[in-house]
């Protein structure tokens, strides 16, 4: 009977684990959806007005994120190798990183000179939007989409690096961008490091 119970308070516990990843999983996905769908009617409708966000242009580099970013979003990412669309939130903290990636505040931003710095979370609860980030390989491409315009940046560099390694961070005299996540997966002991260049027209 004891081993019955037990049996039985073990098969509830599991199956509330697996329903709270579940509904974390299915949280972080609508709320992302809606993110991007917002950000994309934004888009539509700046571009029906033929207008830029108020005071920005593509090579200002006084452009700062707040000028960009509408409704905590700075754009939207995609990377046709892993198939993944992302919205941009503004800010790498927790509750960012949960539903988005977040661009790491003070640097360039999309289509900008300098290096505009993204990171994300690689796991299967929530946040799981660079778990192929390493099928990534250079000459592969990464787009970015704001209300200023659409921007291609090429893979050139992919790099392991110690947590500690901020120096991937640091303002290039060109525009690039670095995308930044935990490896191994679940591990985590590393950073790997994704480089593009803007290709120009």
């Amino acid at each position: 009977m004891k081993r019955r119970i037990v049996g039985i308070v073990l098969m509830v516990i599991g199956l509330s684990i697996v329903g709270a990843a579940l509904y974390m999983r299915l949280s972080a996905n609508y709320k992302q959806n809606k993110q991007i769908k917002a950000y994309e009617k934004t888009i539509e409708e700046f571009k029906k007005m033929g207008r830029q966000v108020p005071g920005s242009s593509d090579t200002s580099p006084e452009l700062k994120a707040p000028s960009q970013e509408i409704n905590g979003t700075v754009g939207l990412m995609m990377i046709p190798k892993i198939d993944l669309k992302v919205a941009i939130g503004e800010g790498v903290d927790m509750d960012t990183l949960k539903f988005a990636v977040g661009h790491f505040p003070d640097t360039a931003l999309p289509g900008q000179k300098g290096n505009f710095c993204v990171a994300g979370h690689r796991n299967y609860t929530y946040g799981e939007y660079f778990n192929r980030l390493d099928e990534v390989k250079n000459g592969d491409e990464i787009i970015v989409k704001t209300v200023n315009g659409e921007y291609k940046y090429k893979v050139y560099e992919i790099k392991v690096v110690e947590p500690t390694e901020t120096s991937v961070l640091d303002a290039t005299p060109d525009a690039t961008i670095t995308l930044v996540t935990c490896t191994p997966v679940r591990v985590a002991t590393h950073r790997l490091i994704i480089k593009g260049r803007l290709v120009t027209k």
